[in-house]
């Protein structure tokens, strides 16, 4: 209590020395004829040297001038608008529309697919669908290959499930969105990256540390929110084929098409197959799962000048089939058999969309109001370990967006609700519950000049955890257009998944030690520095990038499989656990079609145990590194990426009583290592082919279950994985689409 009270203390503070302010300001929105915002445009007053650079809202904040003056606007491929602004005008929202025709372009700024604003007061990091064609990026889980914010990991070594960390923390601490609408919670999250298919993504936003309240109060390192292709700007019609070397396929296919002037519909579909039983170490277990996926996403827009909605329906169906090499040779799957078999189905339908309304007398002044329900049903069997589930969800979120006195001070005030209804059971113990959550939130945003302000406070009711209220703030300075510094901190409050959310824990025979009615949820407090620099290094853009955080936990649901051998205990924090980051990034264009990044990582991440010290938690890099290389032909039409991923060592869990020839390479640390990966692409006009290879130097961890040998005596584990596991693998794709 005492936290919150100097929270909202800090807040109420910020706010008087933010309403104290008295720039002029002209604040626009630039968007073309068909209501896409325009990231990049240049904004400048007719005459001057006085602009500004649209950002990834298509904002802009420009002085105003004392007398009646021109706004000239201009975006690459569009003829230029003059807009006549008075001093009185406060607001201007932009249209561009009228193609140029366009013999010569010469570009004389570089900004990379992965771009940070200056302009944005969140530690936002934009990731670009061009920046996801630089790898073999079929999934979500997969288009962090050449990010140095967001890690992905495997969690186990018979089912290929992947996490991601963000801030040194697992990805169940950052909250995944789709197009602002939270996904695939619950029974969705151990698989949910593989879910989202890489040629639906248009962009990726990566907000870190203390991120807007509008969301919900889940959040606690962070924000990914993806935002897929709209059947309005999407091709009429994308085919993607995509084969590797270890017996993968898949195929995506976008068909679009617009009936007039305001409606639009789109079909994407998605299936993928991985086939062929591989065991290069030699342990008996297949090393990746046959699996076969699919997926459909029906899409419809309706947009106008004052309205817009949209529909969505997706479907979902996928099946794994891994485990011992002896269940795919036809030994039948009965009790006694001996043979350790993992078999995961998962089903799953959303319904989803959104209301907009912008046609209030006030200008930016608008409504929105988001929905989804989805019905997930999933089977699972680890050996002779049963784990089955239902979940039935429905979130919606209501927001009213509008101005005080000026548009240099937004505010954005509305409620939300979550609704999810569990069927749960492992084995025969019974997991059920209903959760419901109902909140109200207000955000207020204050940007002139060089400074801008986010501080939002949320109120939550958790019908069994009772009332939560979770305050947050952003900070940022601009020193100049090119030097900005950062600063946030907030709360964030979740309830754990513990069976979902552990399912890595189910590819071992740990009993599993909980009194679910004794946990409390989750809450940290997160806060967090950021520094940006563009400057020149040998007349070519660069970029430094410095990012320091701290996330600490009040409470945490520890899961530990540390105390007690073959157990894994849940129970509420009793110690300390916290996660320090700090993250150094250097993109630049060293010279004319050529790209590098460099990238450094340090994790300090430390939990206690049952009557422990804080100690380093288990398979957690602290080191990493990453270094980027793409270099595009003068014509574009070549395209060359690399990238090496640096992971250091990781922290063995400690094994109590088990015999040291089984865990002889389970102890202390793990080696450091490093993944190199390559792709060439070839660009034609309505055609793309792409090669690639991924872990080139074949690099894998040689041994990854303790035990293999007797999979169902009390020392089987397959939970200690720590590097890639398949080595090196060939890849081809083409993709081939109609405007």
């Amino acid at each position: 209590m005492r936290a919150l009270n100097l929270s909202i203390c800090f807040i109420i503070s910020i706010l008087s020395i933010a309403l104290g302010q008295n720039t002029p300001q002209l604040y626009g929105n630039v968007f073309n004829e068909n209501g896409e915002t325009l990231i990049g445009a240049t904004v400048m007053w007719e005459g001057t040297s006085i602009g500004a650079v649209t950002d990834e809202k298509g904002d802009f904040w420009i002085e105003k001038q004392p007398d009646t003056a021109n706004l000239v606007i201009s975006f690459v491929g569009y003829n230029p608008v003059t807009v006549q602004m008075f001093p009185h005008e406060d607001t201007a929202l932009i249209k561009i529309e009228g193609i140029a025709e366009l013999k010569t372009v010469t570009v004389t700024e570089h900004r990379g697919d992965i771009f940070t604003s200056t302009l944005d007061t969140r530690n936002l990091q934009q990731i670009s669908s061009c920046e996801l064609k630089k790898a073999a990026c079929c999934n979500l889980s997969e288009s962090f290959e050449t990010n140095g914010s967001v890690d992905v990991m495997r969690s186990d070594a018979v089912t290929s499930a992947s996490e991601i960390q963000m801030l040194g923390l697992r990805g169940i601490y950052s909250q995944l969105l789709m197009e602002k609408r939270p996904v695939y919670t619950g029974l969705g999250s151990p698989l949910a990256l593989e879910y989202i298919p890489g040629t639906w993504v248009s962009s990726i936003q990566v907000s870190k540390g203390a991120s807007t309240v509008q969301n919900g109060p889940q959040s606690i390192t962070g924000q990914i929110n993806t935002e897929l292709v709209k059947p309005w700007n999407d091709k009429q019609l994308f085919v993607n084929l995509f084969g590797s070397t270890l017996g993968r396929g898949e195929i995506n296919i976008h068909a679009n098409h617009k009936f007039g002037e305001h409606f639009s519909s789109g079909l994407l579909l998605h299936g993928s197959k991985t086939q062929g039983e591989l065991d290069r170490n030699k342990d008996g277990f297949i090393d990746q799962p046959k699996k076969s996926s699919l997926i459909a996403l029906w899409r419809n827009y309706w947009v106008d000048d004052n309205f817009s909605t949209q529909l969505n329906v997706q479907v979902l169906d996928d099946e794994r089939h891994s485990g011992q090499m002896t269940a795919f040779d036809g030994v039948p799957d009965l009790p006694g058999t001996g043979v350790y078999e993992i078999k995961q189905s998962n089903r799953r339908v959303d319904v989803f969309g959104k209301f907009g309304f912008v046609g209030f007398v006030k200008p930016e002044t608008s409504v929105g109001f988001i929905y989804g329900g989805s019905l997930h049903d999933m089977k699972n069997n680890f050996g002779s370990t049963r784990y089955n589930g239902q979940q039935k969800n429905f979130y919606a979120n209501l927001l009213y967006a509008s101005f005080i006195g000026t548009t240099d001070h937004k505010i954005s005030v509305g409620a939300s609700f979550q609704h999810d209804d569990y069927e749960e059971y492992l084995n025969d113990t019974d997991f059920s519950r209903v959760e419901t959550m109902p909140g109200v939130f207000g955000e207020y945003t204050y940007s002139v000049g060089k400074f801008g302000l986010i501080a939002g406070l949320r109120f939550d009711h958790h019908n069994r955890f009772g009332s939560f209220a979770t305050p947050r703030v952003n900070l940022k300075y601009n020193f100049d257009d090119n030097t900005i510094l950062r600063m946030s901190g907030g709360r964030g409050v979740r309830t754990a998944q513990i069976l979902s959310e552990n399912m890595a824990v189910m590819a071992s025979n740990r009993q599993f030690i909980v009194d679910q009615s004794q946990l409390d949820v989750e809450d940290a407090w997160n806060v967090g520095l950021n520094f940006t620099k563009n400057f020149k290094l040998a007349e070519r853009s660069a970029t430094i990038l410095a990012d320091l955080y701290r996330t600490d936990f009040v409470n945490q649901v520890v899961m530990d499989m540390e105390s007690q051998h073959g157990k894994v205990l849940f129970y509420n924090l009793d110690g300390k656990s916290y996660s320090n980051s700090l993250l150094l990034m250097g993109p630049w264009a060293a010279f004319k079609g050529f790209d590098m990044k460099l990238a450094y990582k340090l994790n300090d991440v430390k939990i206690s145990y049952l009557n422990s010290d804080p100690v380093q938690r288990p398979m957690t890099a602290r080191h990493r590194g990453l270094v980027t290389l793409t270099y595009k032909t003068p014509n574009a039409k070549w395209m060359f990426n690399s990238n090496v991923q640096l992971v250091g060592k990781q922290r063995f869990a400690h094994s109590h009583n088990v015999p040291s020839e089984l865990i002889k390479d389970f102890t202390g640390e793990s080696p450091a290592y490093a993944i190199v990966n390559a792709q060439v692409s070839r660009n034609f006009k309505n055609l793309e082919f792409y090669v690639g290879g991924e872990n080139l130097t074949d690099y894998r961890q040689k041994s990854a279950i303790v035990d293999a040998l007797n999979p169902f005596g009390q020392y089987f584990d397959a939970m200690q994985v720590w590097g890639p596991l398949v080595g090196a693998r060939a890849y081809a794709g083409v993709r081939w689409w109609i405007d």
